[in-house]
This record gives structure tokens, C-alpha cells and sequence, in this order.
């Protein structure tokens, strides 16, 4: 019995100081893949962590255990005055009810939305940060009469700093 004992201990001891394993155990992706639709892409993976969190600050949002959102299309960085053609995009054009604006451009900054009517009356004005990462913004156009509107779309890099890009989008709204 004393030596069942005494071996025992020594496989103990030899199985604390000795590890089955070099790697840590991870998970990691098994299968997923990307798919577009118009201006959207999605991204689906298995194997993935069960944990969902999220944690947000200012200027970032991360959820671990779900993939991110990107853009697959980042606009290409100009200095130009004018919004370039891949910078912002609004759709559906025409529009009936919700309208969407793609934000693709690279600039950061404060961007101030304004709606503005045929006759020139300012109708609705929006502002947000921007962190040149991508976004999207949805305006709901149902409650105005079918007509021409155009939306003011200006960026400025910082409070006192003179705007950095600016431009006009037309938009017909029909019933």
C-alpha cells in the first residue's frame, strides 16, 4: 500500500511540473465568408467566441465575437474642396420614404447636414463627429411633399478651422 501511495505522488508531481499542452487552447474561425448587396456587406464566420460584449468610448465601438463593420470600398483621399464621387453616397434617388447617406470619405471632422427645399428654406439640419471610418445616416423624407430637395454636406477638420469639403446632392422625393 505505501508504495501505491509513493507512486501516485510521483505521478502528481511529475504531471504538475511537466504540461500536455505547448499552446494555450484558442478558438478560432472554422468557416465564413463575405457577401455584397448594393452598398452593404455582410460577413457571417463559425467558431467563433460565445461571448458577446460590448465596449464603446468616444470614438469606437468594439464587440468581441462578432466581425466588425468595414466598408469594402474606402474612399480614396483628396484635398479637393468638393465631396468626391466616392466620398458620400444617398440612396434610394428617388425616394419615397427613408432616405439613406453612405459616408465612405476619410476626412474627419464635424459634419453638418442641411435640408434644403427647392425655394431655398432650410428644412432640417443635422451635425455629428465623424471619424473617417465610415457611416451611415438615415433621414426620413415621408412627412415632405414630392418635389426637388438638395442636401448641404460640409465637414470641417476643427471648430475654428474654415470647412474642408462641401457640396450640394440633389434628391427627388416622389408619393
Amino acid at each position: 500500500m505505501r508504495k501505491l501511495i509513493s507512486s501516485l505522488c510521483l505521478i502528481v508531481v511529475c504531471a504538475a511540473a511537466a504540461s500536455a499542452q505547448s499552446v494555450t487552447p484558442s478558438i478560432l474561425n472554422t468557416t465564413g465568408g463575405t457577401n455584397f448587396f448594393t452598398f452593404y456587406r455582410f460577413e457571417w464566420s463559425f467558431g467563433e467566441a460565445v461571448a458577446v460584449e460590448t465596449l464603446t468610448a468616444p470614438a469606437v465601438t468594439v464587440t468581441n465575437g462578432v466581425l466588425q463593420p468595414v466598408t469594402h470600398n474606402p474612399a480614396t483621399t483628396s484635398s479637393t474642396p468638393g465631396w468626391d464621387k466616392d466620398e458620400i453616397i444617398l440612396l434610394p434617388n428617388p425616394v419615397r420614404n427613408m432616405l439613406e447617406i453612405d459616408f465612405f470619405s476619410k476626412k474627419k471632422g464635424r459634419i453638418t447636414i442641411n435640408l434644403i427645399d427647392a425655394n431655398g428654406r432650410m428644412l432640417g439640419n443635422r451635425q455629428f463627429e465623424y471619424y473617417g471610418t465610415g457611416r451611415i445616416e438615415k433621414w426620413n423624407m415621408e412627412t415632405y411633399p414630392a418635389g426637388v430637395y438638395f442636401f448641404n454636406i460640409m465637414i470641417q477638420s476643427n471648430p475654428t478651422a474654415t470647412i474642408s469639403k462641401k457640396g450640394a446632392f440633389k434628391v427627388v422625393k416622389i408619393n
